[in-house]
C-alpha cells in the first residue's frame, strides 16, 4: 500500500481497540451478554459484496458532456431547505443569493494574507465576527512579519478596536487544545476597549460529549448601510500549523515564527465572499451568540476555565442593501449548514438543519463528467456512496486526495469507515476512482473540506466528509456557481472562477504550471496525478486502504460514539 498498510504495531492497535470496544459495551446489567458483545465483534462481517461487473474505463474512452450551468439546477430550493431543517422555514437567510464577489484561495497564505489585509483596514463602527474551533496567537503573515509584531492574532484584532471596530469571537470550548484558546480568550479581552469593544466567549453548545463547534467563519462588516459585508468561510482556522505556501517548503520559517505545531506543512482551502451571502454567515453568527440559552454553564467548564463573562445580544446588521443580490460580482452563493436534529437548544433551528448533506447528495447526482475531493476522512456517508455510485459509470474520472488515518482515528475506526467508503469505489471502478495522500515523509497534513464538480460548482467549508460533519456538528459551507464562463479544451462551458480553482489545486499537486495545465483536456491534466504520484520529488503518492483484522473490533456502538448519525423522524425528539 505505498507505505500505508505496514503490519507492523498491529498489536498495540489491537490493543487500543479492544480497550474501547470494552469502555463502550454495556454494562452485565444489560441486556447484553459478554458472549454475545463478543459474538458481535468476531461474527459475521458485516461487508457486502460489490455487485454487478466491474467498469474498467479509465475515463478517455468517455466524451466529456456540456455541464449544467444554472446555479438553480444545483442549489436546494426553499422547499428542500426546509425539509432539510424537520419542516421549520429558514427566515433568517436567503435560499440563494446572486451577485456575490467570490474569491478563492487554494493555499493557506493566501488565505492569511487577505484575512490580515481586511482587517488592517477596518474603520470606526466596523464590526468583526469570528467563529471558530480553535484559535492561537500567531502571527498572520509571518513571512513577512516573523516576530508578529504587526501581524499578530490579538495585534490585528487589537488593532480594529483601536480604530473604532468591534470584535466579537464566539470559540468551542475546545477540550483538546483548551490552553491555547484560553491563551487567547485571556489577551483579547484584556485589550483596551475605549474606542471600541472586544469580546472573546466559548460555546460548549452540542449535542454530545465527543460533539465539536466545528464552524469557521469570519465576518466583516463596515458602518456603510449601503453596503455588503465580507465573509471568509472554509476550513482554516486562525490558529497553529495552518499557514503554508503551494509549493509546502517552508517548514524552517513555520518553526522560526510559531507556526509549526504537530506538522511541517497544511493543505487547505478557504473563500472570501463579498456581497449578500455574506449577510447569512453573519445571520449565522449572530443566532448562536443571541442564543438564550447561555453556554459554559457546568462545573467542568468553570474547572478548565471556560467560564465566561456576562455578555449582550448583539444588534443585527443594519444594512440597506439587498440579502439577495448585488453588483459585486459575478458568483452565485448557497450558504448551508448543519445543525443536529438531536438537540433542543438551537432556537434557530428547532428541528435541526442538514441543508449541508442534502445539497452535497444534490450536487453529486449532478455531475456528468468529474468530481474532484479534498477530505480530511473521507470516511462512510451511505448516502454519499450511493450518490457516487450512481453517477460514476458516465463520469471521466473521480479524483481523492485524503489524509490517511493516525493513530487516533484509528482508534475511532476512521480507518476502518475510509474502507468501507472507498472499497466499493475502487472495486467497480478500478481505473476511474483514484485515491491519493501527501507523501507520508513530507508530513504534511491535509485538512481541507473541499468538492469541485464538472468546473461548475465549487463546495467549501468546515464539514469533514462523515456522518457527524452531515447530520451532528455544527457546520457551515459555500456553495458556489460562476455565472461567467469560458470555453475549456473540452469543448464544453464551465464556471471561469472555479476552474481556476481546480486548476490552481491540481498545480499545487502535481507541480506543473498554470499554463500547462489550463492547456490540457481535464483527463490528461487528471492523469498527471499519477505522474506526480510516482516521482519521488512531488508532493503526492497513490494511496490505498486496506482491510485490517482488528475491523471486526469496531462494532456499531463505537462509530455511533464517535461518528454519530442524527436522524430525527419525530420533531419532539432532542437531548439536553
Amino acid at each position: 500500500m505505498n507505505g500505508r498498510s505496514s503490519k507492523r504495531g498491529r498489536l498495540p492497535r489491537f490493543g487500543i481497540i479492544l480497550v474501547c470496544v470494552l469502555a463502550l459495551a454495556p454494562l452485565p446489567s444489560s441486556a447484553w451478554s459478554i458472549s454475545e458483545t463478543f459474538s458481535s465483534i468476531f461474527g459475521n462481517d458485516d461487508e457486502e459484496s460489490s455487485s454487478g461487473s466491474v467498469d474498467k474505463s479509465g475515463g478517455s474512452d468517455i466524451k466529456m458532456e456540456q455541464p449544467l450551468l444554472k446555479a438553480t439546477d444545483w442549489f436546494l430550493t426553499e422547499d428542500e431547505i426546509t425539509q432539510s431543517r424537520g419542516g421549520s422555514p429558514r427566515s433568517d437567510m436567503a435560499t440563494y443569493s446572486t451577485g456575490n464577489d467570490v474569491t478563492t484561495f487554494s493555499v493557506t497564505k493566501e488565505f492569511f494574507d487577505s484575512v490580515y489585509e481586511d482587517l488592517s483596514t477596518t474603520g470606526e463602527g466596523d464590526r468583526v465576527m469570528l467563529a471558530a474551533w480553535n484559535t492561537d496567537l500567531i502571527p498572520l503573515v509571518p513571512d513577512v512579519d516573523p516576530t508578529g509584531a504587526k501581524s499578530n492574532f490579538d495585534v490585528v484584532f487589537g488593532g480594529v478596536v483601536k480604530r473604532g471596530g468591534d470584535v466579537k469571537i464566539l470559540a468551542w470550548a475546545n477540550k483538546f487544545l483548551f490552553f491555547q484558546d484560553i491563551a487567547t480568550r485571556n489577551k483579547v479581552n484584556k485589550l483596551p476597549t475605549s474606542d471600541g469593544n472586544v469580546l472573546m466567549i466559548f460555546d460548549d453548545r452540542l449535542p454530545y460529549k465527543m460533539s465539536s463547534q466545528h464552524q469557521k467563519t469570519l465576518v466583516i462588516a463596515g458602518s456603510n448601510a449601503s453596503d455588503q459585508p465580507v465573509a471568509y468561510v472554509g476550513g482554516i482556522d486562525l490558529s497553529n500549523d495552518r499557514w503554508d505556501t503551494i509549493h509546502h517548503n517552508v517548514s524552517a520559517l513555520r518553526k522560526k515564527t510559531g507556526i509549526h505545531f504537530r506538522n511541517n506543512g497544511w493543505v487547505d482551502s478557504s473563500l472570501r465572499i463579498h456581497g449578500p451571502a455574506a449577510k447569512d454567515v453573519a445571520n449565522n453568527f449572530l443566532a448562536r451568540w443571541n442564543s438564550p440559552y447561555l453556554p459554559t454553564q457546568s462545573l467542568a467548564d468553570d474547572m478548565i476555565d471556560f467560564e465566561n463573562p456576562k455578555y449582550s445580544f448583539l444588534p443585527p446588521l443594519d444594512y440597506t442593501s439587498s440579502n439577495t443580490t448585488s453588483k459585486l460580482g459575478k458568483q452565485s452563493v448557497q450558504i448551508v449548514r448543519t445543525f443536529s436534529c438531536k438537540y433542543k437548544h438551537w432556537e434557530f433551528a428547532p428541528k435541526g438543519e442538514n441543508s449541508l448533506f442534502h445539497a452535497r447528495i444534490k450536487a453529486i447526482k449532478n455531475a456528468k463528467n468529474f468530481i474532484y475531493i479534498e477530505d480530511q476522512y473521507f470516511i462512510l456517508v451511505p448516502e454519499l456512496l450511493d450518490a457516487l455510485m450512481e453517477v460514476m459509470p458516465t463520469l471521466q474520472r473521480l479524483i481523492l486526495v485524503v489524509q490517511p488515518p493516525e493513530l487516533l482515528t484509528k482508534s475511532g475506526g476512521y480507518e476502518k469507515y475510509l474502507y468501507k467508503m472507498t472499497q466499493p469505489l475502487k472495486e467497480k471502478f478500478p481505473n476511474k476512482f483514484k485515491m491519493y495522500s501527501m507523501k507520508a515523509s513530507l508530513d504534511i497534513y491535509m485538512h481541507s473540506k473541499l468538492v469541485v464538480i464538472d468546473d461548475v460548482y465549487l463546495s467549501d467549508g468546515s464539514a469533514n466528509w462523515n456522518r457527524r460533519s452531515m447530520t451532528s456538528d455544527p457546520e457551515l459551507g459555500a456553495n458556489v456557481v460562476d455565472t461567467v464562463t469560458v470555453q475549456t479544451p473540452d469543448g464544453v462551458k464551465v464556471g471561469k472562477k472555479i476552474r481556476d480553482f481546480r486548476i490552481r489545486k491540481f498545480q499545487e499537486m502535481t507541480g506543473l504550471s498554470y499554463k500547462k495545465l489550463d492547456a490540457m483536456k481535464f483527463i490528461d491534466a487528471a492523469d498527471q496525478y499519477d505522474v506526480a504520484a510516482a516521482d519521488k520529488s512531488s508532493l503526492i503518492e497513490k494511496f490505498e486502504v486496506d482491510e485490517e483484522l482488528y475491523f471486526k473490533l469496531m462494532i456499531d456502538k463505537v462509530q455511533e460514539t464517535v461518528d454519530p448519525q442524527d436522524t430525527c423522524t419525530d420533531s419532539s425528539s432532542g437531548s439536553s
